[in-house]
């Protein structure tokens, strides 16, 4: 980590922002982030005791599964931090570390993660009280049950993100600047690309667990590449700040239809590179 030079930002708004996404992201991602911070910190002596009491919190408000993801996240995003690769490297190895960990808890011990019995009757219940039959919420626990290692990913990749985002921005207020100034842009590969491929073909023409597992990949690579269109909608918007409004209020009607257009554009990203080419036209436009 280096010091940054010159005024820095509070981002206490952001601060805040972020910390109500960990809050409803899961105690998990609130834990990881506080473990993080405790051995990441210069000068802490007591940092790694302090960070197994916060993992021991974790353990007996949340579950086993829940201190699995918070021990995972914290120690690889600490390890790749302090070895010295990128923040944003770091950040998605953690995230892949930690929707391994999240699968692994939950297939080990179901009755310590969100699978358990009361999590069940109790999102039951809540369907209930919403008017659903009981035929109608049948079917929903099947369709959950069908696209839960999907969730399970979601929710792990998403709460690492939130965690690291919160991070930047603790240690930014703090004057530590911890992301590299020469970091690459986010941008996927052409071997996700096929992955994603393979698996939209496997669900239109296959069956079973095979189906499955490829309906499963094809909802999380929805994260990834929706990420790389955030990116894409950011350089957009620099060069056309008057269309800010416009994204807003597209994001706030049509929340699926944004979704949609923000993952075919990290998809089409893979093969167009729109970055280059928004950066040349900027160029041309200033020259």
């Amino acid at each position: 980590m280096q010091e940054k030079s010159g005024r820095t930002e509070n981002g206490f708004f952001g601060i805040i922002a972020v910390g109500i996404i960990l809050v409803l992201m899961g105690v998990p991602f609130v834990g990881m982030t506080v473990m993080t911070m405790m051995m990441l910190a210069p000068e802490a002596r007591f940092g790694l005791p302090l960070a197994l009491a916060t993992l021991l919190v974790v353990f007996l408000v949340s579950d086993f599964t829940g201190a699995l993801i918070s021990a995972t996240g914290a120690g690889f995003m600490t390890a790749f931090i302090k070895s010295g690769r990128s923040f944003r490297f770091s950040v998605a190895t953690a995230s892949a570390a930690t929707v391994f960990a999240s699968l692994f808890g939950t297939l080990l011990l179901p009755e310590q993660s969100l699978l358990s019995g009361d999590n069940v009757e109790t999102l039951m219940q809540l369907y209930s009280s919403a008017g659903m039959s009981s035929h109608k919420i049948l079917f929903v626990m099947e369709v959950l049950m069908y696209i839960l290692p999907s969730l399970l990913a979601l929710w792990a990749a998403g709460g690492v993100l939130a965690s690291g985002a919160a991070l930047k921005l603790i240690s930014r207020r703090k004057g530590v600047e911890i992301e590299q100034p020469g970091d690459l842009p986010m941008k996927l590969g052409l071997v996700p690309a096929w992955i994603l491929i393979a698996a939209l073909a496997v669900n239109l023409a296959g069956s079973g667990l095979p189906q499955r597992a490829a309906v499963n990949i094809s909802i999380f690579m929805i994260l990834p590449y929706s990420a790389v269109g955030v990116a894409v909608c950011r350089k957009i918007l620099y060069m056309y700040p008057q269309w800010l409004m416009l994204a807003v209020l597209a994001g706030i009607v049509f929340p699926p239809l944004a979704v949609g257009v923000l993952m075919i554009t990290g998809i089409l990203d893979t093969w167009f590179d729109f970055r280059v080419r928004l950066k040349s036209i900027y160029e041309r436009k200033n020259q």
